[in-house]
């Protein structure tokens, strides 16, 4: 088994709904700046590189609700222990 430091960053697809409850919850101007500038292409596909807390925090699981981001996320393996 290894362990994952939330502080350490995770690869994210963000959904429709995603953007939708970034828009209402921290704004525009928190995306243009805050998400925006760690976007990444891998294999063709846009992705978010972003501390994992801060995924966590920014984007919450909704049960039962349409997902924020992909269920499928990515992170670098140099950040196992």
């Amino acid at each position: 088994m290894k362990k994952f430091n939330i502080n350490d960053s995770i690869y994210i697809q963000i959904t429709k709904e995603g953007w939708d409850h970034l828009r209402l919850t921290v704004g525009l101007d928190y995306i243009k700046h805050c998400i925006k500038p760690y976007e990444v292409i891998i294999d063709n596909c846009v992705w978010f590189k972003l501390q994992a807390h801060s995924v966590f925090e920014l984007l919450p699981i909704n049960f039962g609700g349409q997902p924020t981001y992909s269920t499928n996320i990515m992170f670098d393996e140099k950040d196992l222990k």
